[in-house]
This record gives structure tokens, C-alpha cells and sequence, in this order.
């Protein structure tokens, strides 16, 4: 079986795994359709000649009587005003009741989630592509690149992301999205790039390398067909993790208000209103809860993903890998 059939097969069978993607499915998914969870316009609308298929996904303009609608679960949007008034109690229209604004909560916090996650997927895919060209290039041909790489990602390191977020955040007159996602792959492009160069360098010394190159293969195809595959394992690792800290990241600068709030729904800004607001802690206790479970959820995958992608993760039991996967399936069978 080939190295990445085994770690496959041993990321299949770990429960770390297992138990970070329920975690994460609980948040992310409704997340992705938050508007079949949460939305004033009616999911589906038939005004006795026209039927109008989810318009809070394309933009259509919903029939202001229709004959029949078909809703989702809240009838609010996130920046809905409810009737209820802030900070209402749970009931049948608010499951979870309103925030400080009057704000449906629970279409808040889903539709946050889906902030929290779709900026930071953005970020660390922009923060890898750029880390990753620039770490390879200074691993492989080494000399004017790998010195100025060096100092390049020192620098850069120096920099608190939050304060590089908050600056960014602040010269915009209207912040945006794309401003945070930009700001935030400034400064996690460092950490891809300073793991890519120290995987590149260790590969560059092995045998099959030295080999490929004595036989004459170009050093573009060296380092896409022999060096790139050994940095994807610590890079999905380290990905995983970043995606966490930008959430966190994300978070906190909606918490303090850097630079004035996005147009969209953040955890952040719902915990600043708790943190204003003692008398309601739902508005704390909620987003708290998670944001836990998106920490925990990526850590267990990540965890998973090392010991799977590692030959050398240790066994905790003779006959059993340590997630419970057989021996046979990481070791080569004896010989006869």
C-alpha cells in the first residue's frame, strides 16, 4: 500500500478525526445554508402565475402576496429588526431571542459562522499560495533567495497580525471583507513560507533527489514531482491550524472594533454586545460555545492529520496503530 493509501486508511479510522469533523459540521454547515436556516424572504413562492425559487440566494425579488410560501425555520435575517424588541426572550419566532439591536440571534450566530469560516478559508488559501511559491523557490536554489527569504519572513514575523488587521482595516473608509482577507494573508504567508523552506531544504539532501537530478531532470520538475509531495503533509497540518487562528483572529478584531464592522454578521460583534450587556450572557455564553467548538473541532483534525501523514508516529499498541488501525497496513510484511 503507498504512503498515502496508509495515511488514508489510518485518518479514516481515527476518532480524532472523526469527532473534529462533527464538530466542525455542527458550525460550518449551517453556516453554508444560512439562508435555508434564517431568512425573511420565503425560501419558495407562488403567487398564482410565477414560482419564485429561493430568493434570498439569487437576488429575485419575492411576491409580496403570494398564494403560498414555504419559509425557512426563523423568518429573520441577520440584520432584521424584530418586532420583539431587544433583547427578547427565546420564543417560537426567536429560538434564541434577540440581541441588544433587536436582532434575530440565532440568525446572527449562523450567519456569522459563516463569516468566521468563509473569511478565514479565503485567507489561509491566499496565505498559502504565496508562502508556498516563495518558501520553495528559497529552499530549492537556496543563495540570493533563501537570504533574503530569511530576512523577509523575520520581519514580517515581528508584526502582530491583529495590529497589521487593525491598520489595514483602518486606512479603508469603509472596511470590507476582502481588506481582512488580504491583511491577514500578509502576515500568514511567513509561517507557510518558513515551514515550505525548511521541508524543501531537508528533501533537497535525500537520495532520490540527488538521484532525479544526476539524471538530468530540470529543477522545476524536482521540486513539483520529488520535493513538493514531502511539505503537503506539515503544510494540510499547518493549514488546518491557521484556519483556527484566523477565526480567532477575525473575531477578536470584531470584538475590539478595529477599524469600524463589516456589513456582515460576526461572533465578535455579538460578543461585544454581551460583554455591554450583563444582563443578557446568551450573548456571550452562544458565540463562546462556538467558536469553542470551531477551535476544537480544527485542533482534533489537525492532531489526526500529523500522526496520519507521519511514517514515524508512534504505536500504542503492538498490534494496533494509534488510532486503532492494524500494523499490517503500516509496516511491509515479513519476509519468507
Amino acid at each position: 500500500m503507498s504512503h498515502l493509501g496508509i495515511a488514508w486508511e489510518r485518518l479514516r479510522r481515527s476518532r480524532r478525526a472523526t469527532a473534529g469533523l462533527v464538530l466542525l459540521g455542527l458550525v460550518a454547515l449551517p453556516g453554508v445554508f444560512a439562508e435555508l436556516c434564517a431568512s425573511s424572504a420565503p425560501l419558495v413562492a407562488w403567487d398564482g402565475a410565477h414560482l419564485t425559487v429561493f430568493p434570498a440566494v439569487t437576488g429575485a425579488s419575492a411576491p409580496e402576496a403570494p398564494v403560498a410560501a414555504l419559509h425557512a425555520p426563523v423568518r429573520f435575517g441577520p440584520e432584521d429588526a424584530s418586532p420583539a424588541g431587544p433583547l427578547a426572550p427565546p420564543s417560537g419566532d426567536h429560538p434564541l431571542g434577540t440581541d441588544a439591536k433587536g436582532r434575530d440571534l440565532f440568525a446572527r450566530l449562523v450567519y456569522g459562522a459563516r463569516t468566521a469560516l468563509g473569511l478565514s478559508l479565503f485567507a489561509v488559501a491566499l496565505g498559502i499560495v504565496l508562502g508556498a511559491f516563495l518558501g520553495g523557490l528559497a529552499g530549492y536554489f537556496r543563495g540570493f533567495w533563501n537570504e533574503r527569504l530569511v530576512r523577509l519572513v523575520e520581519t514580517v514575523e515581528t508584526f502582530p497580525a491583529i495590529v497589521v488587521v487593525a491598520l489595514v482595516r483602518a486606512i479603508e473608509q469603509k472596511p470590507s471583507a476582502l481588506s481582512l482577507v488580504l491583511a491577514v494573508a500578509l502576515v500568514r504567508w511567513a509561517e507557510v513560507a518558513r515551514l515550505v523552506r525548511e521541508e524543501v531544504l531537508r528533501a533537497s539532501v535525500e537520495g532520490y533527489v540527488l538521484g532525479a537530478r544526476a539524471l538530468g531532470a530540470s529543477p522545476l520538475r524536482i521540486l513539483v514531482r520529488h520535493i513538493a509531495p514531502n511539505a503537503v503533509g506539515p503544510l494540510l497540518v499547518s493549514s488546518v491550524f491557521g484556519v483556527a487562528s484566523v477565526v480567532l483572529l477575525e473575531t477578536a478584531v470584531s470584538f475590539l472594533g478595529m477599524g469600524g464592522e463589516l456589513a456582515a454578521a460576526s461572533w465578535g460583534e455579538t460578543l461585544a454586545e454581551g460583554a455591554r450587556t450583563p444582563s443578557a450572557p446568551a450573548l456571550v455564553v452562544l458565540p463562546g460555545a462556538l467558536l469553542a467548538l470551531v477551535l476544537i473541532g480544527s485542533y482534533l483534525i489537525a492532531d489526526a492529520l500529523r500522526d496520519a501523514l507521519d511514517p514515524k508516529a508512534v504505536r500504542r499498541r503492538p498490534d494496533h496503530g494509534a488510532d486503532g488501525a492494524p500494523l499490517s497496513l503500516l509496516r511491509e510484511p515479513p519476509e519468507p
